[in-house]
C-alpha cells in the first residue's frame, strides 16, 4: 500500500465515505496531535508517515471475527506515534483560514473543576485551591473536599431536626465560572454536577417538609429518595418537583427556554408567572426518556436526546442536528471565550461530537465542513474572541 492509497484514504475522509475503523482513528489521532508542530516535519517526513498510519490500518481487511480483538491495538498504536502521517493531510489544507484558525485557538483552553463556595456567613472558598480534607464547619455541620474534588456535607444527625424545626435555614451557594464545572453532594446526600457559568443556591439543613433548591445555569441531578421530603428546583421560570429521580435542568438566562429531561423516575414541571413567580395552569409530569421545553410560559413534551442532553456530564460537545448560535453558545461557556457575527448570523446546523478535554482549536475544527468561517482576536486584558462570518 502506496502513498496514493494513503492519500485516497484521507480523501475518503474529507468525502465523508470512512469505514467506522477508519475514522475513528484518524479523528483521534488527529486531535491528539499538535497543529502548530507540523511545520517542523518535512514533507518527505509526511509522506513516509502517512504511509505509516495507512499500514496501521491493513488489519481491517481481515476476518470480521477478528476485528474487535485487533482494532485496540491498531488505536493504541497509532495514537503512540510522534510523527505526524494524518497530519499531512491538513497541512497541505493550511490555505484554508480555518487551519490558520486552529492555530490561533490553540491557547484556548478547555474548562476544568473551578467553582466558588459561598458560605451562608459570607465567606467565599476557592474550591480549586483548597486542599482535600474539612474545608469547612457550619452549625454542626461538616462539608469536606474529597480526593476527586466533590464537596461533601456530613451532617451531625442530631443537627438537621433542631435546626429545621427552628424554621431558620441558612443558605450556601455554589458558582461555577465561564470554563469551570463542579460536583456537590448536597446534606441530604443528593448528587449534584453543575455545567460552567452556573449557580445553586441550597440550604445547610433543609426544611422538615421539603427540600428546595434554587438554579442558574445548567446541572444534573441525583435526587436521594425522600417521600417525606420533596425535593424542588427553582428556576426564575419553573419549578420541578421530584421525589427521588436523576434529571437535567438546562436554564440559562442567554438561552431562549428551559429544558428538563428525565432519565430516571419522574417530576412534575410547573411553569411560574413573569410577575409574581406565582404558578400558572400549565404543568407537566414526565415519563423517563421524555423532555421539557418551556418558552414564554408554555410547555412541550417531546421524546429526548439523552445522549446528546448527558454529553457534557459525560466530558463530551454532542451536537445532533443543532443551530450554529447554540453551539457557540456552549464553546464560549466552556472556553470563557467571547463570540460575535460579523455579519448576519448564518443559518445552518450541524451533527457531531468531540472531547470537551480537547482546545478550542479542535473543537472548531469539528465544524470545518460548515459553510463559515471562524477567526480569534484578542481583546484585552488577556481575553480573545471568536468572530463568526460567511
Amino acid at each position: 500500500m502506496g502513498k496514493i492509497r494513503a492519500k485516497a484514504l484521507l480523501a475518503k475522509y474529507e468525502a465523508g465515505e470512512c469505514t467506522e475503523q477508519e475514522k475513528a482513528l484518524l479523528e483521534s489521532w488527529h486531535l491528539s496531535y499538535p497543529l502548530d508542530a507540523v511545520e517542523n516535519i518535512s514533507l518527505d517526513e509526511q509522506a513516509q508517515d502517512l504511509d505509516q498510519v495507512w499500514n496501521m490500518l491493513q488489519p481491517e481487511t481481515k476476518p470480521v471475527t477478528r476485528k474487535l480483538t485487533l482494532w485496540p491495538k491498531i488505536a493504541v498504536a497509532a495514537a503512540m506515534i510522534v510523527v505526524a502521517g494524518i497530519a499531512l493531510f491538513f497541512y497541505l489544507q493550511q490555505l484554508n483560514p480555518f487551519q490558520q484558525t486552529n492555530k490561533l485557538a490553540s491557547d484556548l483552553l478547555p474548562g476544568k473543576n473551578n467553582a466558588v463556595l459561598t458560605l451562608a456567613n459570607g465567606q467565599k472558598i476557592i474550591l480549586n485551591e483548597t486542599a482535600n480534607g474539612e474545608i469547612a464547619k457550619q452549625e454542626g455541620i461538616s462539608i469536606t473536599k474529597s480526593e476527586d474534588g466533590t464537596i461533601i456535607y456530613n451532617i451531625d444527625p442530631s443537627v438537621p431536626e433542631k435546626k429545621a424545626q427552628s424554621g431558620v435555614l441558612l443558605y450556601n451557594t455554589i458558582s461555577t465560572p465561564r470554563g469551570g464545572k463542579y460536583q456537590l453532594n448536597l446534606p441530604d446526600g443528593s448528587k449534584v454536577w453543575l455545567n460552567a457559568a452556573s449557580m445553586l443556591k441550597f440550604p445547610v439543613v433543609f426544611a422538615v417538609n421539603e427540600r428546595r433548591v434554587e438554579l442558574t445555569g445548567e446541572a444534573y441531578f441525583e435526587v436521594a429518595k425522600n417521600k417525606h421530603q420533596p425535593f424542588h428546583v427553582k428556576t426564575t421560570k419553573q419549578d420541578v418537583e421530584v421525589l427521588g429521580t436523576h434529571f437535567n435542568v438546562s436554564a440559562y438566562r442567554d438561552e431562549n427556554e428551559v429544558k428538563t429531561t428525565l432519565l430516571e423516575g419522574s417530576v412534575k414541571i410547573i411553569a411560574l408567572s413573569k410577575q409574581s413567580n406565582a404558578k400558572t395552569s400549565a404543568d407537566v409530569i414526565l415519563k423517563p426518556g421524555e423532555q421539557a421545553r418551556l418558552v414564554e410560559s408554555q410547555l412541550s413534551v417531546a421524546k429526548a436526546d439523552i445522549d446528546e442532553v448527558m454529553s457534557w456530564k459525560n466530558g463530551m460537545f454532542e451536537f445532533n442536528n443543532c443551530d450554529l448560535t447554540s453551539i457557540m453558545r456552549q464553546a464560549s461557556r466552556w472556553y470563557d471565550v467571547d463570540v460575535v457575527y460579523e455579519s448576519e448570523i448564518p443559518n445552518v446546523k450541524f451533527s457531531g461530537e468531540v472531547s470537551r478535554n480537547v482546545n478550542a482549536s479542535a473543537f472548531l475544527d469539528m465544524l470545518k465542513y460548515l459553510d463559515v468561517k471562524f477567526s480569534i482576536e484578542k481583546i484585552g486584558n488577556n481575553r480573545s474572541r471568536i468572530v463568526v462570518s460567511k
